[in-house]
């Protein structure tokens, strides 16, 4: 879909599922149109202009001002995943990685796309230790834990301590049996390639409890934008912080992990309640070859239209743009 079709579909969904749409825009500006991320070398948005792409998997890029934030690292997904449109070769410059835990389908780039931007690696210490494992210079690595607020030209960021989902281990081991019984086996190729990327992150227990991170972005005008790439139980450093701010306009929280929509809706949608977003931006809902299958988001949809009438929600497809006005 181009930009022509992202603004027909704007117009063309309910009205419910456009609440408080005004800061949503559409200018005709090259950053607003192109498919082409500012990280690998895309045109940067105006002043005023928050230009968001999603680029697979809960992969974001955050171009603002001068400043391009990318949003977990994880672009060579392996041969039998979809392409999203480049590699991480392809990546060229960044202000800073966020990575909000360490599992290699949220950080199997992260270090190397450090390395060659010079961009620090930010996230749990048991992403800044993987990181670091797979050659990032300690210098690059920015560790936190909850609390910590960074200073970027035009925002913040606030980390906060939340909380990786869980899946009964018998539940998960059945499912997987099932989606790579569908899928058929992979190549050895395939699988060799698969293995190299698994091993560029981590499965220490640590990151379900102390090592995943909620990223909250506060724009200087007040505009405010939350990152939480896994849809675990609810920390009371979450509560804390929402009791805070009440609101936020934009909240990205996965919708992955529980297979199927109606277990799936029960873990994310507390999420966006909390955060009582103007926007909702699904992530996480998109296929991993013998892990995870593609999920619908009709029914988070309506389940957010029917709980939420004040949140919008929009899905993009690979590197759209979804351009906003954070002066509004």
């Amino acid at each position: 879909m181009n930009l022509r079709g992202l603004c027909l579909t704007l117009l063309l969904l309910p009205s419910a599922a456009l609440a408080d749409k005004s800061f949503v825009v559409s200018p005709d500006v090259p950053a607003c149109r192109s498919l082409t991320p500012a990280a690998i070398g895309g045109p940067l948005p105006p002043e005023g202009i928050l230009a968001i792409r999603w680029l697979g998997t809960t992969n974001f890029e955050l171009a603002y001002g001068s400043e391009i934030v990318l949003l977990d690292a994880y672009y060579n997904r392996g041969p039998r995943n979809r392409p999203i449109g480049f590699g991480p070769k392809d990546v060229k410059r960044a202000s800073a990685i966020f990575v909000g835990h360490a599992h290699f389908d949220h950080m199997s780039d992260a270090a190397s796309v450090g390395i060659q931007t010079g961009a620090p690696v930010v996230g749990a210490p048991t992403v800044t230790d993987t990181a670091i494992s797979l050659g990032l210079p300690a210098k690059q690595a920015t560790t936190v834990r909850g609390g910590e607020v960074l200073k970027y030209k035009g925002f913040t960021v606030e980390a906060i301590l939340a909380r990786h989902s869980t899946l009964a281990p018998e539940v998960l081991d059945a499912f997987r049996k099932a989606i790579a019984a569908a899928a058929g086996a992979a190549t050895s190729d395939e699988a060799a390639a698969e293995a190299a990327i698994v091993k560029r992150g981590t499965f220490d227990p640590k990151v379900i409890t102390e090592g995943t991170i909620a990223y909250l972005f506060t724009f200087d005008n007040g505009f405010r934008l939350v990152f939480r790439n896994s849809a675990g139980p609810i920390t009371d450093a979450e509560r804390a912080v929402a009791k805070r701010i009440g609101k936020t306009d934009v909240a990205i929280v996965g919708y992955i992990g529980q297979y199927v929509a109606k277990r799936q809706i029960a873990a994310t949608l507390p999420l966006i309640e909390l955060y009582n977003p103007r926007l909702y931006l699904p992530a996480h809902h998109d296929e991993i070859a013998g892990t995870f299958v593609d999920i619908g988001l009709e029914p988070l949809f309506m389940a957010i239209k029917e709980t939420l009438p004040g949140t919008s929600f929009l899905s993009p497809l690979y590197r759209e743009p979804v351009c906003l006005d954070v002066r509004k």
